[in-house]
């Protein structure tokens, strides 16, 4: 089974972490004399993110998850609770550690980065990090990093996976089929993968697989979920089965509020037993 591909490997993540802290409230309207939206604030929650959300998504699926993350951002979101709307988010608290420290590659059957394009993955990282056994890269885009952290940073990885958008501006087809863009980021990964949202993934040989449908809570994090599964599995597993294993994982994390909980093997085996 697919699902057990990892079950005795030893995987380290590297990235960063992002404290994301949920803000509750009761939106008013707005104020007379300014054009802003009122909240009446009614209570907060912190989740750990980032490369240590990534991280628990896998640790069900193999022996051994470490992580290495010298650099911390948070990021406030403000959410009206009632229909559960974030209306906006504040970066704040970049912060990275003076001295960090890499733990040695050839200990590791994987190493998984989740690069979120905050400042922690420099030129010298990058080739330090190509020297892993099996490498596996997430590339985002975000508010921060619009436009300056594109997967043509990375020379080459074993697995490469980014968001539709993210692949777009790597390769600079901005209407083109998305197949174009696959071709040349299949040039940086082995086995590349592109998630197109509602409408499924698709990967190296043009593999296509729809996602799932249902109730959707919270979209933070489910690229984060399906990365991560796939990441772990991804040597050993075949293209059109890693995808459906990977819209799976993303289906189960959108039903999440925040980082509440991670996706596990047992929830997602149950899942792709009844789908």
């Amino acid at each position: 089974m697919s699902l057990d591909a990892a079950a005795s490997k030893k995987v380290l993540f590297v990235g960063e972490t992002i404290i994301d802290v949920y803000h509750y409230g009761r939106t008013l309207g707005m104020p007379r004399k300014a054009p802003i939206i009122a909240l009446e604030y009614k209570h907060t929650e912190a989740f750990q993110g980032g490369v240590v959300a990534a991280a628990r998504h896998a640790e069900t699926f193999c022996r051994t998850v470490h992580i290495a993350s010298w650099r911390t951002l948070r990021k406030d979101r403000y959410i009206e609770e009632s229909h559960n709307r974030k209306l906006f988010e504040v970066y704040a608290d970049n912060v990275a550690v003076a001295t960090p420290i890499l733990p040695a590659l050839g200990e590791y059957d994987a190493v998984v980065v989740t690069d979120y394009g905050h400042g922690m993955f420099d030129a010298a990282l990058i080739e330090r990090l190509q020297k892993a056994r099996f490498l596996a890269v997430n590339v985002q885009t975000n508010a921060g990093n619009y436009g300056f952290n594109l997967a043509t940073k990375w020379p080459h990885c074993d697995y490469l996976c980014v968001d539709e958008p993210e692949a777009r501006l790597a390769t600079q087809n901005q209407h083109g089929p998305i197949e174009a863009s696959l071709e040349r980021l299949s040039a940086i990964g082995t086995k590349s993968v592109i998630t197109l949202g509602a409408r499924g993934a698709i990967g190296t040989g043009n593999v296509f697989v729809p996602s799932f449908f249902g109730n959707v809570v919270d979209t933070m994090g489910a690229g984060d979920a399906f990365f991560a599964v796939t990441a772990v599995l991804a040597e050993d597993t075949p293209m059109e089965e890693l995808l459906r294993i990977g819209n799976a994982a993303g289906k189960l994390k959108a039903q999440i509020q925040g980082h509440a909980k991670a996706v596990t093997k047992n929830d997602l085996a149950a899942f792709l037993r009844t789908h």
